[in-house]
């Protein structure tokens, strides 16, 4: 049995069920959110958000994010989710 941290996570930094499916260099894509990789900005959006609002807009403003990568996750999510990212910026 895996240990599990105060905040719920076990060692991957996931909660219990939870899968990851996918990550690139800044961020992953797990069953239930896309979040920074662990270790990172601690940054994680629910992936039913992802179609409300546009957020390769409103994160590239941001000096952290690597603009390119969070374009390729949200691709990505578009995929091998059922959920479609809204957005405007971007190529998608």
């Amino acid at each position: 049995m895996s240990e599990i941290n105060e905040h719920g996570l076990d060692k991957n930094g996931l909660h219990t069920g939870e899968k990851e499916l996918w990550r690139n260099s800044q961020w992953r894509i797990t069953t239930t959110h896309l979040e920074t990789v662990p270790g990172t900005r601690g940054y994680w959006i629910f992936l039913t958000s992802l179609e409300h609002g546009d957020w390769l807009k409103h994160l590239s403003g941001k000096r952290w994010v690597d603009v390119a990568a969070l374009e390729e996750a949200l691709l990505k999510v578009a995929e091998l989710t059922s959920i479609k990212p809204r957005l405007t910026g971007g190529t998608l």
